[in-house]
């Protein structure tokens, strides 16, 4: 099963696609990171996103509506405080593992 991935950090959004995978119960020590496989960028370590916080759901929602269209919606599933880009720098604010829904 395929699922999008997104990464949404400081109101930027990435599009991934990879493997279906989630967020674990709680954000892990290693932040996960974006790697590039082929032309697609991924998550490396999925399961390191935890739960969005109460304090960021509404930010978190907004951030991942902006992906909606007509017939699909964007969901955050997951925050890691410290996700890493592709240069295995922490994006500012942490960022949101997102999922259609």
């Amino acid at each position: 099963m395929k699922k999008i991935l997104l990464l949404l950090a400081s109101g930027t959004a990435m599009l991934l696609m990879g493997c279906a995978a989630v967020p674990g119960a709680k954000e892990g020590e290693v932040a996960p990171k974006i790697s590039k496989y082929g032309d697609e960028l991924r998550w490396d370590n999925v399961g390191s996103f935890g739960p969005v916080p109460p304090a960021l759901a509404m930010t978190a929602a907004a951030d991942c509506a902006t992906l909606n269209k007509a017939d699909t919606k964007y969901v955050a599933t997951g925050y890691h405080s410290k996700a890493l880009d592709l240069n295995g720098k922490p994006f500012p604010g942490g960022g949101y593992f997102c999922t259609k829904q």
